[in-house]
């Protein structure tokens, strides 16, 4: 990973690693291996780190001033590969193991995107590059609308996806979020 950092440095303004990792379905924990692994990407040079897989949204986490979004939450995931409807075998026996894995039965409604109930609460990760070099570090919140659409969220909505993320940072043992909510999205202090 560092020599492919080192590379993409020689032909980029800013580098930005993409991590397919973390614990599935599972609200607020990182894997032991997670924040060594971005902390070690920043340390070989890259910018940004985006974390994808967890089909739940984690925390952020400013390290050396450098961003890691430890996982965005679901865009546009349509499957029916996990969905309630348990007619067939294969679905059926997942249904069970996800129960006894992870502890909960999605919510009918969200048949194209039968996750964790939280799993409603997303964002886009923002960074906005200074003219003196700094980023300024933010989000726009995200929900999913049944039966498995994201949207932008706003108001009462957004309100909830932003306290939704300072919750789960904190309970992922990465530090406080300082959040300033602007008309153009959520940006960190």
């Amino acid at each position: 990973m560092a020599g492919d950092i080192a590379s993409a440095r020689t032909r980029a303004d800013v580098v930005i690693v993409a991590l397919h990792k973390g614990i599935v379905h599972t609200r607020a924990r990182l894997a032991p291996y997670e924040r060594p692994l971005a902390h070690a990407a920043i340390d070989a040079g890259c910018d940004i780190v985006i974390g994808h897989h967890a089909h739940i949204a984690r925390g952020i986490e400013i390290y050396r001033g450098k961003p890691i979004f430890h996982g965005l939450g679901n865009g546009c995931v349509v499957t029916r590969a996990l969905s309630p409807d348990q007619s067939h075998p294969a679905r059926a026996e997942w249904a069970r193991r996800r129960r006894e894995l992870f502890g909960f039965e999605p919510d009918p409604a969200y048949f194209l995107a039968p996750f964790h109930p939280e799993a409603v609460h997303g964002m886009l990760g923002c960074v906005r590059l200074e003219s003196d070099g700094t980023m300024r570090v933010g989000f726009v919140p995200v929900f999913i609308e049944p039966p498995g659409r994201p949207v932008l969220a706003s108001g009462e909505t957004a309100r909830r996806v932003v306290e939704y993320i300072r919750t789960i940072t904190v309970e992922a043992g990465l530090p406080a979020l300082d959040i300033e909510i602007a008309s153009e999205g959520v940006w960190l202090n």
